[in-house]
């Protein structure tokens, strides 16, 4: 598995990316729910946005340097890039496993990540039991699972993930994310009794 290209460099440096000082805040706010368990947080933007799988993958790595065993999953069956991202060949994954087949789980680029491809089928979450199951089995194996989810305001997906697993991480777009979707994820988080653990602003 060959990982020498620009994204995987940038994602191993510490600074070459604007958000490092938000994600050290989210990790903070994390780290003060790993106490007593091993947390599930769900990362989305109110519409589609091309950088989160890179913001995923680089807060997944910034656990995993701090001594963290993390699991990052791609839960965007509808268009999965973390495999591409990381040059994951093979991309069984995650939809195959909820259909009953096999996935494989990759290790990372660094030590204690491992990362969940969305697979190689198209699913639904309707049917949330499945899903629920491989969250407790992954929540003994792993000290954090990140779930790398479409947008929220555009999909259901992302919505039924952030009702059972309450934790957010919310990526916010300069000049695209307007007070009304904020306010429409806001109202949608109150009602499904979900928490926003962290924010990023992304600068145009």
């Amino acid at each position: 598995m060959r990982m020498k290209n620009k994204w995987i460099k940038r994602l191993r440096s510490p600074e070459r990316w604007g958000h490092t000082e938000q994600i050290r805040m989210i990790r903070t706010n994390i780290y003060h729910m790993m106490d007593d368990r091993h947390p599930i947080v769900l990362i989305t933007s109110p519409k589609e946005n091309k950088w989160q799988p890179f913001f995923s993958a680089k807060l997944a790595s910034s656990f995993a340097e701090a001594g963290k065993k993390v699991l990052l999953v791609d839960m965007d069956f509808r268009q999965p890039m973390l495999h591409q991202l990381l040059r994951l060949h093979l991309p069984a994954g995650l939809s195959n496993m909820l259909t009953g087949e096999e996935g494989t789980v990759y290790k990372g680029f660094i030590e204690n990540l491992y990362i969940l491809p969305a697979g190689s089928l198209s699913v639904c979450l309707e049917d949330m039991e499945e899903m629920e199951q491989w969250l407790l089995e992954w929540q003994d194996r792993y000290d954090l699972i990140l779930l790398h989810a479409p947008s929220f305001l555009e999909t259901a997906d992302a919505q039924i993930l952030a009702a059972a697993c309450r934790n957010i991480i919310l990526m916010i777009q300069e000049n695209k994310t307007t007070k009304q979707d904020l306010l429409d994820v806001k109202k949608t988080l109150e009602r499904i009794n979900s928490t926003i653990v962290g924010a990023v602003y992304q600068t145009s």
